[in-house]
């Protein structure tokens, strides 16, 4: 039978040295009270046991009745008491063997909703039920992960949505699946009191200290040294953004992770590029990255990327930018374009070009990657993070270094030399090349060879029907600057007088 069910899979740590240990005085008095404690949370919550082993369980909880299907809320209730429980048997070690340093008995518990194909046990079986599907194997990948990025509880965010506002959570983030998919994930942190309950507050309190005296070992057994970057354990976004859900890490780009994220479930999604904050030293990256604020926010404009907010976490900065789901300008010239798209494409690059430079910004890394296509089709120029204000000094980080990427340099950046705005209309010029054509204007077999082809390179030839834009490319890849268009309007202009 297949049903939409709620699959918790939970797995003790560490039972085998603790076993060794307690045994010979206590051993089967102890196995009993490792079995309740992953056992009688299930049976409390109505949870059917489809699978168990000595140190873990996999139960199913269905719909008790289709007027009430709560049973994502009981599978998680269920995994908090397991929590707690394996607190209360590491005091009881304690009490047992007292002296011993023995490693700490540890759970993790993964909760996924989905899903789930249950049949009748068959002889031997160790549950009551065999339970199978993709919500299984999710749930058995979200305990898995859960001490990599040393959360308590990984619930994936159908469960979590599912069970209503009575779980509590903490941060968010999403895991890939073997399959390359991902999955949205919760860390669960407590259970709020129902205005009915005759619980006192300090039993709630107590199952959010059990959920954080858990996690505080595991990310002692994880990283002793306290030094990993917890934003890259296990494909997992382990930090989190007030007013912001992170829905799954997208891309790294030099000084930032990109994620993809929303403010609520029904919002338009979000590019939020975060970066941890260390070192005030000048021009570290800290510095660059919010530059690359201060920088977008003083622009408007239909073809550049909009930006919302730039902020702090406890330990991150972070820009949210608009996002683009039909990819970038690279992935479009690759399936070709039609030369009417590429002047209409070169005609909005000039655009956001022309309103950079008139609040005095260099882009400086102009290339197709950073051209990023709406639903509309039209382009908007994104990627600020090289970008400087001319009234910075703007030579490269370091006298004679080169900063962009070098298929798309000018000739003036390939030497180090001092840059202004037409190096953006060189590079427009060598997309504009490759728009029409389909190939980059300069290839070479070292990075060398290609910046001696920027600097010193004849400006490549366009071929019928392509031929009568070569003055307007000449002018764009011109190696003396002087000679090239004086601004983007220039170039404008030069094709409306073309009758293009």
């Amino acid at each position: 039978m297949e049903t939409v069910a709620t699959i918790l899979y939970a797995r003790l740590r560490n039972m085998l040295p603790v076993c060794n240990a307690v045994a010979p005085r206590f051993g089967a008095q102890f196995v009993e009270e490792l079995r309740s404690v992953l056992q009688e949370p299930i049976a409390k919550h109505n949870g059917v046991v489809a699978q168990t082993r000595p140190d873990s369980i996999l139960a199913v909880f269905a719909n008790e009745s289709e007027s009430r299907p709560d049973h994502a809320q009981r599978a998680l209730h269920a995994g908090l008491l397991i929590v707690y429980g394996a607190d209360g048997l590491n005091q009881r070690i304690a009490e047992l063997v007292p002296g011993e340093a023995l490693p700490a008995l540890t759970v993790a518990v993964g909760v996924h909703m989905g899903k789930v194909e249950i049949a009748p046990a068959r002889t031997g079986n160790s549950g009551a039920v065999r339970a199978g599907g993709e919500a299984v194997e999710i749930a058995r990948v979200l305990e898995c992960t859960a001490p990599d990025i040393g959360w308590s509880i990984v619930a994936s965010g159908t469960a979590l949505r599912a069970a209503g506002k009575r779980i509590e959570s903490g941060r968010f983030g999403s895991v890939s699946l073997p399959d390359s998919s991902f999955v949205d994930i919760a860390e669960v942190t407590g259970l709020a009191p129902q205005k009915t309950s005759r619980s006192p507050a300090h039993v709630y309190q107590a199952l959010r200290d059990s959920i954080a005296w858990n996690q505080r070992h595991y990310e002692r057994a994880q990283d002793p040294t306290g030094t990993a970057d917890p934003m890259a354990r296990n494909g997992a976004a382990h930090f989190s953004i007030e007013g912001y859900r992170i829905v799954r890490k997208i891309g790294e780009g030099g000084m930032a992770s990109i994620y993809l994220a929303q403010t609520g479930p029904e919002e338009p999604f979000q590019v939020l590029k975060v970066m941890p904050m260390g070192g005030t030293e000048e021009g570290d990256p800290l510095q660059r990255f919010m530059q690359e604020f201060a920088l977008l926010a003083q622009v408007r404009h239909p073809n550049i990327a909009t930006i919302y907010r730039q902020g702090f976490s406890s330990a991150h900065a972070y820009i949210a930018m608009e996002y683009f789901p039909h990819g970038d300008l690279r992935a479009r010239i690759a399936a070709g374009l039609s030369g009417e798209t590429a002047i209409a494409y070169s005609k909005q690059i000039a655009a956001a070009l022309q309103a950079i430079h008139g609040v005095d910004i260099v882009h400086r890394d102009l290339k197709p990657d950073n051209l990023m296509l709406r639903a509309d089709g039209s382009l908007a120029l994104g990627d600020f993070g090289i970008a400087k204000h001319i009234s910075m000094s703007i030579t490269d980080t370091m006298h004679g270094s080169v900063v962009g990427t070098p298929y798309y340099l000018s000739p003036e950046q390939a030497t180090g030399q001092p840059v202004d705005r037409r190096c953006d209309l060189y590079c427009l010029g060598l997309i504009l090349y490759e728009m029409l054509t389909g190939a980059k204007p300069y290839r070479a077999q070292t990075a060398q060879e290609l910046l001696e082809l920027h600097v010193n390179g004849p400006v490549p030839l366009l071929r019928p029907p392509y031929d009568g834009l070569q003055p307007v490319l000449e002018r764009l890849m011109a190696k003396n600057r002087d000679q090239r268009y004086a601004d983007a309007q220039q170039f404008l202009d030069d094709l409306a007088g073309r009758g293009l």
